[in-house]
């Protein structure tokens, strides 16, 4: 390892311990989601921040995949906290004496940290929502559920509301889809016959006819969301939800905007985070040939689509982590930190469940009813 990139580690371990005392007083600044700036607690002083958008650049991607070689000072060492409870690693200051995991949330005291290498941040999106603004959300949300028990709002007693940074791939590339398959097209033909007592009859019977189609076409994907974490396996159908970033306001990687906040490192790494991404792809492409097939039914469709001038970025992303126990039993739900985009648990009342089926059942005998007096002769 030459000085140079000797030099740019220290400068990164140093500035991941987020050292950022206050002018007037000392005390250590955090970052403020309400106004965008590093505010101190004690004495209310505020430092703007310059954010930056000079370093967010692609990293090309080699022809395996992963192959590519990273620039110089890509890679810096990062101060980690494993939870012993369910094995989430996060990153931690070497002073904090205590810690709270974000995903399970036991408490731990801080043991001496593990040190491993790890591919830096290109970017971050820094919070938008506070934890007032994230209450408010969770507080319309948790009542807005027709079938949910009606003293839920009530009864929902929050138990974590967590604000951490979570680490994302996102990549870029260049898909060409080929496509064949078989569109099948409803038509109508008037068929005779006649009934149980002799009478002739004329029904309008459907049928298909198929033909062969096939095509080709392009698209590019621009930063596909891969996300980098284990630790939200079991809530991965609330991610999927709230993973809709504007990443346009991502700004250049500055350990500042974390102060006060955590935030994991990925524990999915880039070879299997390129994997994910180009299931998604080829998922979407298929979805796009099948639209492009057309017809009222489909058969045989045969999607082969190729992948090329593939880059990535490794990005941190804000999201709220909460839980709210309810007679009883936890309940899991996240906030995107950015946009307010909620998605989680909500218990369903039984007899509001029971009231609806029973509606149904009412209106269905109503409606045989009405075929039964009016239809059925």
């Amino acid at each position: 390892m030459d000085a140079a990139t000797e030099s740019a580690l220290r400068q990164l371990r140093t500035e991941d311990l987020l050292r950022a005392p206050c002018a007037t007083c000392g005390s250590q600044l955090t970052f403020r989601a309400e106004t965008q700036q590093l505010a101190c607690g004690h004495c209310g002083a505020t430092q703007p921040l310059a954010f930056t958008r000079t370093k967010l650049q692609e990293h090309p991607l080699g022809p395996a995949g992963v192959g590519a070689e990273l620039p110089p000072g890509r890679v810096v060492e990062e101060q980690l906290f494993c939870c012993p409870s369910c094995g989430a690693r996060t990153r931690v200051s070497a002073e904090q004496p205590t810690l709270s995991c974000g995903f399970c949330g036991s408490r731990a005291i801080n043991p001496e940290a593990q040190r491993t290498r790890l591919i830096a941040p290109a970017g971050v999106l820094p919070f938008r929502l506070g934890r007032e603004a994230a209450l408010g959300v969770f507080q319309r949300w948790i009542g807005s559920k027709w079938l949910a028990p009606s003293d839920l709002p009530a009864g929902a007693v929050l138990d974590n509301l967590h604000g951490i940074y979570l680490p994302f791939w996102t990549f870029d590339a260049q898909a060409h889809s080929a496509w064949h398959g078989e569109r099948g097209t409803h038509y109508y033909v008037t068929v005779t016959g006649t009934d149980g007592q002799g009478r002739q009859t004329t029904r309008q019977e459907r049928r298909t006819r198929w033909s062969y189609e096939s095509g080709t076409r392009q698209q590019f994907y621009d930063d596909v969301l891969a996300a980098a974490s284990r630790s939200l396996a079991p809530q991965q159908p609330y991610l999927a939800e709230v993973q809709q970033y504007q990443l346009a306001e991502v700004v250049d990687y500055d350990p500042r905007v974390l102060l006060g906040w955590e935030a994991e490192v990925y524990s999915i790494d880039l070879h299997d985070g390129l994997a994910q991404a180009r299931r998604t792809v080829r998922a979407w492409e298929q979805e796009a040939c099948a639209e492009a097939l057309g017809g009222d039914e489909q058969r045989n469709l045969q999607v082969r689509t190729t992948l090329s001038n593939e880059s990535f970025k490794h990005l941190l992303l804000p999201l709220w982590l909460c839980a709210y126990v309810y007679r009883g039993r936890l309940h899991h739900f996240l906030i995107n930190g950015q946009t307010g985009k909620i998605s989680g648990s909500r218990p369903t009342s039984a007899w509001k469940v029971a009231l609806l089926v029973l509606l149904g059942l009412v209106l269905l005998a109503a409606a045989y009813w009405a075929w039964q007096q009016y239809g059925g002769r």
